[in-house]
């Protein structure tokens, strides 16, 4: 990796499932989050990023919401996909 991450990189599909599956591994063991169901803690990762990224692009549009949730289900099955692979892996 050349570059560190910025909002346009983490706009790529790609690379927001990679992001995601990485802040949910990263965080999933702290003990309030422990209590939640992967699946859908990482959908509310997904969720938030996209948000985020909506806003810093200015282009956040509040009927949208619907297709953010959708998204936000899209990359937490990928990123869960991620982590069974590499349990498989193992």
């Amino acid at each position: 990796m050349n570059d560190y991450i910025t909002w346009d990189l983490l706009a790529a599909y790609a690379t927001f499932v990679t992001i995601v599956f990485m802040v949910v591994e990263f965080t999933k063991g702290l003990p309030f989050i422990k209590e939640l169901e992967t699946k859908y803690y990482s959908a509310a990762v997904a969720f938030i990023l996209i948000l985020l990224v909506q806003f810093q692009a200015a282009t956040f549009v509040p009927f949208d919401i619907v297709l953010y949730i959708l998204t936000s289900i899209s990359v937490s099955l990928g990123a869960n996909g991620l982590a069974n692979f590499n349990k498989t892996l193992k």
